[in-house]
């Protein structure tokens, strides 16, 4: 019997593998068949692609960055410098006698909204109502002013100066309408007993 026959050999029980079927199954990878190629090809285009497509990505970035330089550059250049602009007008505070302040009481303990208005009296400011807030869930101290009011900021700003209120916040009438302050210029919402 011969190695390439697969047949058994004389008195032995072992075969020898044909080796033409041995190196065709054993080196099956080697083989490239058109769809190999196929698939590598493909993906060799994929992967271009996706550079193709990051590179033009990245280039419209920059032109569009470097283009949008461009332009704010020229009209920063057709209106002047901006040291040149309209400087910020600066409002003054009002006289505190004339500075109507409304006190609400945001904290719902007896007693803190007069207290607040006894100070605010003692300093000169016209009251025009004490009452309770609508409800008693303030966190914090809170003097608004109406937004259309341009001294409204800097008043509030003097009056939490003025009671020394450490932690109030000055800011717009929010959630509160315009006729509730029934002519008042501040509201103030008290909600931690002051203590002078």
């Amino acid at each position: 019997m011969t190695p390439q026959s697969g047949r058994l050999l004389a008195g032995t029980a072992t075969t020898v593998p044909n080796l033409r079927t041995m190196a065709a199954v054993d080196h099956h990878f080697l083989l490239d068949t058109g769809t190999w190629v196929a698939v590598r090809r493909r993906r060799f285009i994929e992967r271009f692609a996706v550079w193709g497509i990051l590179a033009t990505v990245a280039l419209v970035a920059v032109g569009v960055l470097w283009g949008g330089a461009a332009l704010v550059g020229s009209l920063t250049s057709a209106q002047g410098s901006p040291a040149e602009a309209a400087p910020e007008v600066v409002v003054p505070a009002p006289p505190v006698a004339k500075t109507p302040v409304i006190v609400w009481n945001g904290l719902g303990a007896d007693g803190v909204a007069a207290e607040a208005a006894r100070q605010l009296m003692m300093k000169e400011y016209p009251i025009a109502a004490v009452s309770n807030a609508p409800d008693h869930s303030y966190m914090k101290t809170y003097v608004m002013y109406q937004a259309s009011d341009a001294a409204g900021a800097a008043a509030a700003g003097a009056l939490i100066k003025n009671l020394h209120l450490k932690g109030a916040v000055a800011q717009p009438l929010d959630g509160v309408r315009k006729d509730q302050l029934g002519g008042a210029r501040l509201l103030l919402i008290v909600a931690d007993p002051l203590s002078h």
